[in-house]
């Protein structure tokens, strides 16, 4: 029930700042301020987060929420918009996917 609270307060505060979650792209992201684009990063990583508290094989998942709260926000927004900005192949994809595989290759990359 908690999560399910803080889910919907959260979510409900990113849409009134005018943060879309699910289906943003990579154009709109770029032209969103630095603030809104934290804010998506944070909202992300939160989602990441706990679904690894869920996950139902958490010796599975868990390594990718410790890498997460071991990491400073600022440096992993920097990796995710190098990656974002560095491959033009992969521009068609939400950038939720985007996000989630290049934090987890650069998680694994740092066990």
């Amino acid at each position: 029930m908690r999560v399910r609270l803080f889910i919907l307060v959260f979510i409900t505060s990113l849409n009134a700042n005018g943060v879309t979650l699910g289906s943003v792209t990579r154009s709109d992201y770029i032209k969103w301020d630095s603030d809104a684009q934290m804010t998506w990063v944070i909202g992300v990583m939160d989602g990441i987060m706990i679904e690894s508290a869920l996950a139902s094989e958490p010796i599975q998942q868990s390594w990718l929420g410790s890498c997460l709260a071991n990491h400073d926000t600022a440096q992993l927004k920097a990796i995710f918009e190098k990656e974002l900005n560095g491959d033009p192949e992969w521009w068609f994809l939400k950038i939720s996917i985007i996000y989630r595989n290049t934090i987890k290759t650069f998680c694994e990359g740092s066990q």
